[in-house]
């Protein structure tokens, strides 16, 4: 069977030149609908030492809010730290996502062409294998799919099935956040909300406590 992805928040990396040849070549694409906007760029240095901060604004367009993109500097680029809206508290996702995207499509992508630096986009739609390797992704899956999901890990049967997952998550080299398993248990498997976000809780705990338990014992 397979499963329908969820949507998520994606992530910009610019690679490839140093930090004054990209700023410069981003800057020279920067007109129309995107703005830089200099003076917010200042404040934000102000408590930033050595790193650069580029900030561009995007004007509202359909029913996308005013927002400032904000460029933080990497070792080997620069990344799209955050999208603040101008006049409402936070973007949804698809309205973080489009307006990222219209930065690739209008400044980013444009640049890289003239100054040879890569852009890397990671996809709005993801799976469970895109944050956990195979063996606790299907201990999971078998976990949630043999589940009295009116109880959650409550039936010792249910509960044996969780503690396989949390080992097999603790041990993986690949982790998803609780936030990501407590949309996967509502969006892919529907869970409730309450019972997704109680194991969600218990999943952050017991990795925690597996943690400080490992490190007791080297």
């Amino acid at each position: 069977m397979t499963e329908k992805p969820i949507t998520v928040f994606q992530h910009l990396h610019l690679r490839g030149k140093t930090a004054t040849a990209m700023r410069s070549g981003i800057l020279a694409q920067v007109g129309g609908s995107w703005r830089h906007d200099a003076e917010r760029e200042e404040d934000l240095k102000q408590h930033l030492g050595d790193d650069d901060v580029i900030v561009l604004v995007r004007s509202a367009f359909d029913d996308v809010d005013e927002s400032a993109l904000v460029l933080w500097q990497e070792p080997d680029g620069y990344k799209v730290s955050n999208i603040v809206p101008r006049n409402v508290g936070e973007l949804c996702i698809d309205k973080y996502n489009a307006i990222l995207r219209d930065f690739v499509a209008q400044v980013a992508e444009p640049a890289s062409r003239a100054g040879g630096f890569g852009v890397e986009l990671t996809s709005p739609n993801q799976t469970l294998e895109d944050w956990l390797d195979a063996e606790p992704a299907a201990a999971l899956r078998r976990f949630s799919r043999l589940a009295n999901k009116s109880t959650g890990a409550a039936h010792p049967m249910d509960r044996e099935r969780w503690y396989a997952f949390l080992i097999a998550a603790h041990r993986a080299s690949k982790r998803l956040d609780s936030d990501q398993l407590a949309r996967w248990l509502v969006e892919v498997e529907a869970w409730s909300a309450g019972r997704a976000q109680d194991l969600a809780i218990d999943y952050e705990f017991a990795l925690g406590l597996l943690e400080q338990y490992d490190q007791s014992h080297t």
